[in-house]
């Protein structure tokens, strides 16, 4: 083999790692792309996420509001009922 075909090798063997050099840089910028979407997508769930979380917060609270209201509903009615009770004892009396 002579040094002119090596030379040619060379640069045949140049040219392939060039191209493949081309095509992993397009690679890399579509995988660039592809994550920063990703990371996009990830922060809107992220304030999705935290909003579902501030609105369960939100209902819990009035659920737990709703269930002291209606402990002391119960009480007040057991009131009454006993107070009914008395008149009732009393008028039969």
């Amino acid at each position: 083999m002579g040094v002119e075909q090596a030379y040619l090798d060379l640069l045949n063997s140049n040219f392939d790692l060039h191209k493949q050099l081309v095509q992993e840089e397009t690679n890399n910028i579509s995988n660039k792309e592809k994550i920063h979407k990703l990371t996009k997508e990830i922060e809107a769930c992220e304030r999705y996420i935290s909003y579902l979380e501030k609105n369960l917060v939100s209902h819990e609270d009035e659920i737990d509001q709703l269930k002291a209201e209606c402990q002391s509903t119960l009480v007040e009615l057991g009131k009454y009922r006993d107070h009914l009770e008395l008149k009732e004892e009393a008028l039969v009396a």
